[in-house]
């Protein structure tokens, strides 16, 4: 199975591509453009080449959540909407987990920290792999969940 996690930001969206074959993968999008939409099209132009370039199984992206901010609510808002029409229109399979899910499944712990999250996927997932930004962690815990998640539906079903 073949999966890519996606933590949709902004000013930086991370990416994880987990690889039955190839192991496990990550990055970060840092748009150029300083105009939100512009961003938005920047960073789902990379993701669909991903997309296109590794042919998953299943896409992964976190679930909004409540922000402190109600603008930064909003752009998030906007960019998960075009990631999912862009995921859509490429045909991906797409599962979504809140935070607490991922934190679950990642550390045993709904609660955990972010510190916590980056322990685990650092020392127990990525353990030779060069230093990822935390939006590529976030992606990877995105992706861990989700392949965890399907392939015990998948056995449930046998």
């Amino acid at each position: 199975m073949k999966l890519i996690g996606i933590d949709p930001g902004i000013t930086a969206t991370g990416y994880s591509i987990i690889d039955e074959k190839n192991g496990i993968t990550g990055g970060t999008i840092r748009p150029k453009q300083d105009d939100t939409y512009y961003k938005i099209l920047q960073i789902c132009s990379k993701i669909g080449s991903l997309v296109e370039d590794n042919k998953p199984d299943y896409v992964a992206l976190e679930k909004v959540f409540h922000h402190k901010n109600i603008q930064s609510l909003i752009r998030s808002s906007e960019l998960r909407g075009a990631i999912i029409v862009t995921l859509l229109s490429c045909g991906m399979k797409i599962v979504e987990y809140t935070p607490s899910q991922i934190k679950l499944t990642t550390t045993g712990n709904g609660r955990a920290s972010k510190k916590q999250v980056r322990y685990f996927i650092e020392n127990a997932i990525m353990k030779d792999s060069p230093r990822l930004s935390s939006h590529a962690i976030d992606a990877v815990a995105i992706a861990y969940t989700a392949s965890r998640k399907i392939e015990h539906d998948l056995r449930r079903r046998v």
